[in-house]
């Protein structure tokens, strides 16, 4: 009982001590600090809260350079941004971290994606490749600028026998796009390589030029045809409104009789494209006997007797027969044409072409009277420069006319030389015509009669304000060869003199003068549409340049029962007519003494030897 009594009192005084212990300070744990370690024990609710911060996803295209992602918002004074995951180059997919955090600041974690696309591969091309046969392995390749790391493997390729095989290239690299592409492998014998020549070059020497195509569309005779004729007679009474606006002037003209010329002499050529396919299988037929010796080859198709030349990219084919001899070459390097063509009874022809450019020459005898005609047409864009000379007679004796064209989508322009009476030196008469309608809006004309010069602007009567009939009656009428009468009126039409006293005193400043050109009449014939140009005269106005200001009110002052108002001539008109006259006629003067009669006629030449035989 004693022990027991002892035992408890001790166990009393031991938690006694402990508590009183405790209670003095026993332990120091906030000894010092204790104001700081409270500050860091604050109550998590009571810090701030950034507000107005993201981190957006982002797709960007792989380009070689690092990518990264950056928050947005405005952070405050003394806040960081920690970044995991950021600065990547490679195409793939990146889980980007940004840790923002300050003191006094709830730490803010913000997670997106950062996806480096794919790119695809530019500038890559897999062409078509041609070999021969050698037994020797041939394959073709992709061409271009490969990026760095990317890998090319093929299918099919590296091939020693003859045939066509598709060849698979697959181009590969982490950060492009797979590309696949397909070319052709083609292995051919040399009996194969003669024949493609063969047909090739059949089909390339019989592309003959087409003269008209250096004009514009609406220029042809096709689209300036008429099914039903404009008035060509004004012995009665026209409205003029019924005058054809496609007429071709005299300066025109010649250029279509050049072209039609052409025509003509080409159409030979046809005669042996018809038998381009006998031709080409009977050359087919010689290579598969003879493939080692295939560059000359002669025989005769269709009435023709042909050779055919092979040098290089150069090919030749001389046809001929009691009527013509045709020679026809092409290159297959510059894609330039040549041709002469040979008819018997006097006419020859010389060309030279390619896309944008030809040559052409005709040496003929029509009626007993030599012609001889050069044409030369310059395409650049939608505009084309033409030279074109002409001479009638014989080389001692004989009429020249040079002429220039410039044509646009716009307007064609033609200034030439072609004289109305021998009396006439012509300094430069100029045409002009809409490129879209083919319509005539007008011409300007230098010349000398008896030493005195003039400047006169030509336009089509109906194109005039105020000019609505006219009536002609053969017989002079002072200065005018013709009669005229306009707008119903019983007297003749009149002109007033330019005045003055300089040599131009005795001139008319204006007047109504039929004037030569020509219409194309469309005729159906055995269902086959031919195109015939049809010559005559029709009335237009003239004014003096100097007097075109006082033109309206000059023909009222002499004629004012005819109008109630002043006429006017056609602005848009003759600000085109007068738009190009100074540099066309400075150009002409510089060509029309380049090219001389002898030149033509070397030009023209002879026909090859082999047509002796």
């Amino acid at each position: 009982m004693k022990k027991l009594l002892i035992f408890l009192l001790s166990a009393i005084m031991t938690v006694t001590t402990g508590v009183v212990l405790s209670a003095c300070g026993g332990g120091n744990s906030n000894d010092g600090d204790g104001k700081e370690n409270a500050e860091q024990q604050k109550p998590e609710d009571t810090l701030k809260t950034f507000t107005g911060i993201t981190l957006a996803n982002k797709t960007v295209t792989y380009n070689g350079q690092a990518q990264s992602l950056a928050i947005s918002g405005t952070l405050p004074e003394g806040a960081t941004v920690d970044y995991t995951g950021n600065g990547k180059t490679d195409a793939g997919e990146y889980t980007v971290t940004a840790a923002v955090s300050k003191s006094g600041y709830k730490t803010l974690n913000l997670t997106a994606k950062l996806t480096i696309a794919k790119a695809q591969f530019t500038g890559i091309t897999f062409e078509d490749g041609e070999f021969i046969a050698n037994k020797q392995p041939h394959k073709i390749e992709v061409q271009g600028t490969l990026p760095q790391g990317t890998t090319v493997t093929y299918e099919n390729n590296d091939k020693t026998e003859a045939g066509e095989y598709v060849v698979k290239a697959t181009i590969t690299n982490k950060n492009y796009e797979t590309l696949t592409l397909t070319a052709k492998l083609t292995i051919k014998t040399k009996v194969q390589v003669a024949v493609d020549t063969a047909k090739n070059i059949v089909n390339a020497l019989m592309n003959k030029p087409d003269p008209w195509s250096f004009m514009p569309e609406a220029l042809t005779l096709e689209n300036m045809a008429y099914t039903n004729m404009p008035a060509t007679d004004f012995t009665s009474l026209v409205n003029t409104s019924a005058i054809g606006t496609k007429a071709i002037g005299k300066q025109m003209n010649v250029l279509y009789d050049s072209l039609g010329y052409a025509t003509t002499a080409l159409s030979y050529v046809d005669k042996v494209t018809a038998v381009g396919t006998t031709i080409a299988d009977l050359y087919q037929t010689y290579i598969n006997q003879n493939p080692d010796d295939y560059k000359q080859f002669s025989g005769e198709a269709g009435g023709f007797k042909f050779k055919i030349t092979l040098d290089g990219e150069k090919s030749k084919l001389l046809a001929g027969n009691s009527t013509v001899s045709i020679e026809l070459g092409y290159d297959g390097d510059t894609g330039e044409r040549t041709g002469r063509i040979q008819i018997t009874g006097g006419v020859a022809l010389k060309y030279e072409y390619s896309e944008n450019q030809m040559k052409l020459a005709i040496k003929a005898t029509v009626n007993g009277v030599g012609e001889l005609r050069q044409i030369e047409f310059v395409r650049s864009g939608s505009a084309v420069t033409g030279y074109m000379y002409e001479y009638i007679g014989t080389e001692s004796k004989n009429l020249k006319t040079s002429a220039v064209i410039s044509s646009n989508a716009t307007k064609t322009v033609i200034m030439s030389n072609k004289r109305e009476t021998d009396d006439l030196l012509i300094n430069g008469y100029e045409e002009v015509y809409d490129s879209q309608t083919g319509k005539f809006l007008g011409g300007e004309v230098q010349e000398t009669v008896k030493a005195v010069d003039f400047d006169t602007l030509w336009f089509m009567l109906g194109d005039v304000s105020g000019f609505n009939t006219v009536k002609m009656e053969e017989g002079i009428n002072g200065m005018n060869a013709d009669t005229l009468y306009i707008n119903g009126s019983a007297t003749p039409f009149e002109i007033k003199k330019v005045g003055g006293v300089n040599l131009r005193t005795a001139s008319r400043r204006y007047d109504v003068e039929m004037k030569e050109v020509w219409y194309v009449q469309a005729v159906t014939e055995d269902g086959k549409v031919k195109y015939d140009k049809v010559k005559t005269r029709i009335p237009m106005v003239f004014v003096q340049k100097q007097e075109a200001a006082d033109f309206g009110a000059d023909v009222k002052e002499k004629n004012p029962t005819e109008f109630a108002t002043a006429p006017i001539l056609p602005a848009a008109n003759k600000s085109k007519v007068e738009a190009d006259y100074t540099a066309l006629q400075a150009l002409f003067n510089t060509i029309k003494a380049t090219v001389t009669y002898d030149e033509i006629n070397g030009y023209v030449g002879t026909a090859d030897s082999y047509f002796n035989k």
